[in-house]
């Protein structure tokens, strides 16, 4: 039951979760600039914050290929139950 209630309390609270998730979000890129890098195995490893601006674009493909594939060849007319 406690998650019934944490998942409530997260629905009230939706605008401070989005920010917190987006100070989050900014704050993995700030981090990455202040890392220092020994040595680059692949290109993006050269450009700060691009593993996660590419991990963050990758998502948003991901789920709209996947909307698009579940309307497409999941989705049922309206009368196919009836």
């Amino acid at each position: 039951m406690i998650w019934a209630n944490a998942i409530q309390y997260l629905r009230d609270h939706l605008k401070a979760l989005k920010t917190i998730l987006y100070v989050l979000m900014a704050l993995t890129i700030v981090v990455d600039f202040l890392i220092p890098r020994h040595e680059a195995h692949f290109f993006g490893d050269k450009i700060p914050g691009f593993w996660s601006v590419f991990g963050f674009v990758g998502c948003l493909v991901l789920i709209k290929v996947m909307k698009g594939l579940a309307h497409t060849i999941l989705g049922q007319r309206e009368d196919y139950y009836g």
